[in-house]
C-alpha cells in the first residue's frame, strides 16, 4: 500500500476509528487529531499483506512535546481507511524514534 493513498483518504475524511484505537487514545492521553497528524507526517514501517494492514509511525505534538504514535491502518475497504489501533510505542520494544523494533536478546 502506498502511504499517499492513505493520506488522501484521510484528507478527504474517508477514515474510521475502531474501538481499540479509541481505548488506547483514552488510556494514553491522545486524541483523533493526534492520530491523523501522525499518519500525515508518518512512514509505513511494517506491512501485513495477508490482512491488508500497515503500521505507520509518525510524530505529533501532545502538551507541547513531540511524541511518536503507531497507528495500524486497514485498507480493505475501497473508500475508507480504518484505524485499527493506535498507541504510544514502548521504548523497550522500539528503538528511538520508534521506527525499528529492538532485537530480542538471545538466551
Amino acid at each position: 500500500m502506498n502511504i499517499q493513498i492513505i493520506r488522501n483518504r484521510i484528507c478527504e475524511g474517508d477514515y474510521l476509528i475502531k474501538p481499540h484505537a479509541v481505548q488506547h487514545a483514552l488510556k494514553e492521553g491522545f486524541e483523533r487529531k493526534h492520530m491523523v497528524e501522525a499518519i500525515l507526517s508518518g512512514t509505513i514501517i511494517e506491512e501485513y499483506f495477508d490482512v491488508q494492514r500497515v503500521l505507520i509511525c509518525g510524530h505529533t505534538s501532545l502538551d507541547n512535546t513531540t511524541i511518536y504514535l503507531h497507528i495500524v491502518c486497514e485498507y480493505v475497504d475501497p473508500v475508507y481507511v480504518e484505524f485499527v489501533t493506535a498507541y504510544i510505542p514502548d521504548e523497550g520494544q522500539w528503538e528511538p524514534p520508534a521506527f525499528k523494533r529492538r532485537r530480542r536478546k538471545k538466551r
